[in-house]
């Protein structure tokens, strides 16, 4: 399975995200939309999953989840906005009696991938407001019998 990981647009969805996305089975989008079009934009692409930000105000709020999470083979993907560290959210998983093989979050504009606890946790940046200066990005997530692999895509970087 491959999905595309999007956050912190902010109102803004490059066009080079349709190429970036060309052919992903699902869009995962972890807050700060901003505007319900992004939404429908990116399901023209394919089936989106995106939960509310700190940026995201009514109606989006009442549409999306603070947290969500969703089930790809026998991998559990958790989808939110903020994470504090990784060791904050795996409490959290905990205390929901939750278990995530994945976590995708955003909130930063900065690309990390980290491992902690077993857990995946993965921010794709900003397509729209980078602040880590390599340049807006995305991500692509693809899951090969049942392992996790994060590919960052550079949207300045596409020809």
């Amino acid at each position: 399975m491959k999905i595309g990981l999007i956050s912190d647009t902010h109102d803004k969805l490059p066009p080079e995200i349709h190429k970036v996305f060309a052919g992903v089975d699902l869009i995962i989008h972890a807050g700060d939309i901003c505007k319900e079009d992004i939404i429908t934009e990116l399901k023209t692409i394919a089936p989106v999953k995106a939960v509310y930000g700190n940026m995201d105000r009514f109606p989006q709020v009442s549409s999306l989840n603070r947290i969500d999470f969703l089930k790809v083979n026998e991998l559990t993907i958790c989808i939110t906005h903020i994470v504090s560290s990784p060791k904050s959210i795996a409490y959290e998983l905990f205390k929901m009696n939750k278990k995530a093989d994945v976590v995708v979050f955003g909130h930063t504009h900065q690309i990390q991938q980290t491992l902690f606890n077993k857990i995946l946790f993965v921010n794709p940046g900003s397509p729209s407001q980078p602040r880590d200066g390599r340049g807006p990005s995305a991500a692509i997530l693809k899951i090969v019998d049942n392992v996790p692999q994060v590919e960052f895509i550079f949207l300045n970087e596409l020809s």
